[in-house]
């Protein structure tokens, strides 16, 4: 366990109760990725390490590394404070298995994407109403077994796939409408599981190459456990062969153009698109917010007036060599550091 490299995404109840058992197992370093801050629900639900009301308002993945670090100090926390899509893929790369935690389509689809680019194994793990008393943990085995996007419907991965962009939603349907909360339980009862089998997954001889499959966990009315595999869908752009290739950057100061020069390829293919050019619907102001469309839909706002009613002008998803978005520097498109950019090169 002192040479595993833990990557935890989403560090809500199940995120901070996986958190822990990693540090009582006394993992060698976990980095723990989260863009939310700590709201007053979050102290009922996530009490080990969210339990002060001081920590209301500060972000989520800063208050845990600091509690956790008091009481595993011989773990190395590193806290990110972002989306997992924002993060560069060089430094989720440093790590064996990512632990999924997260309470969205969009994020799921995000980490499938990135797991099947990176071929790394994802535990995931999710809480669900009524009164979060049932849980499913899923097992996806790598490039070559089924991911998240293979589970869901044509209709549902296509709607999510064209515009990287759902409605934030539970994974079980709405939350708890009062009295007896059994998140806390249910929450370690899932981590637990979800780190047990995954562990194990990741240290037998199939690892990465195993088949994938789900875990159904009720509570309520009487406990259960159900097992399902999860088929690969052939109609899952995630999988199969591919042409593109993976590039480092030669640093974020650098241009596109100077990127594909150093790859000797001839188009740097964004994994995900980024709004180029948008207007206020409020105000009329035009800008370019060089931002990726997902969370410019679930965060942007004018820059003049704060508006967030925002008509999208322009978006890219790739960008050929000499073409004009290919003389802006890597950093005024806000791509990640330590990133593994994606080209294509021409025979």
């Amino acid at each position: 366990m002192r040479r595993l490299t833990a990557l935890v995404v989403g560090v809500g109840a199940l995120g901070g109760e996986l958190a822990r058992l990693l540090g009582l197992l006394g993992a060698g370093r976990v980095i723990v990725i989260d863009g939310d801050r700590v709201e007053a629900s979050n102290l009922p639900r996530s009490c080990w390490f969210f339990s002060n009301r001081e920590a209301i308002g500060e972000p989520k993945v800063a208050v845990l590394a600091r509690e956790a670090r008091s009481r595993f100090p011989e773990t190395d926390w590193l806290p990110i404070e972002q989306e997992i899509a924002d993060v560069g893929f060089g430094r989720i790369a440093e790590a064996p298995i990512l632990f999924s935690c997260v309470d969205s389509d969009l994020a799921r689809l995000e980490i499938a994407y990135i797991a099947t680019r990176l071929n790394i194994p994802v535990a995931d793990g999710g809480l669900a109403a009524p009164n979060y008393s049932a849980g499913r943990f899923s097992w996806f085995a790598g490039r070559q077994a089924a991911c998240f996007g293979c589970m869901l419907r044509p209709a549902k991965r296509r709607e999510l796939l064209e515009s990287w962009d759902a409605t934030v939603r539970p994974c079980g349907g709405a939350g708890e409408a009062g009295g007896f909360s059994s998140t806390p339980i249910m929450a370690g009862l899932v981590a637990a599981v979800q780190l047990e089998l995954g562990l194990r997954q990741l240290g037998s001889e199939t690892g990465a190459s195993g088949e994938s499959y789900s875990v159904n966990v009720e509570l309520y009315p009487n406990l259960s456990f159900t097992r399902f595999e999860i088929p690969l869908s052939r109609e899952c752009p995630f999988h199969g062969e591919s042409s593109l290739q993976t590039a480092r950057s030669p640093g974020l100061r650098s241009t596109v153009q100077q990127l594909l020069d150093s790859a000797q390829a001839t188009t740097l293919v964004l994994d995900w698109p980024i709004c180029t050019s948008a207007e206020c619907l409020r105000c009329g102001r035009r800008w370019r917010p060089m931002q990726r469309l997902a969370r410019l839909r679930r965060r942007g706002c004018c820059p003049a007036c704060g508006g967030q009613r925002i008509l999208e002008r322009e978006v890219a998803r790739a960008i050929p060599a000499h073409s004009p978005l290919s003389s802006e520097p890597l950093s005024a498109l806000q791509l990640p550091a330590d990133h593994l950019f994606t080209v294509a090169k021409t025979p």
